[in-house]
């Protein structure tokens, strides 16, 4: 599933820290979706939603 999240623009400017805190998630985990360990529809709504949250004011 596309949710329309760039990682590759996110990781060029957060690290999976960065990510993790901004969506309040464990670092682990933000490296695991990073890595393409965790797929985005393992993920919860909250979680997703953030993510694209995340996406979009990077994108701006």
């Amino acid at each position: 599933m596309d949710i329309g999240v760039n990682f590759d623009l996110m990781t060029e400017k957060l690290t999976a820290y960065q990510i993790g805190r901004a969506v309040d998630i464990s670092v682990d985990q933000a490296q695991s979706i990073i890595d393409g360990d965790v797929k985005i529809h393992e993920l919860d709504e909250e979680t997703v939603a953030k993510l694209k949250n995340l996406n979009d004011k990077l994108m701006n």
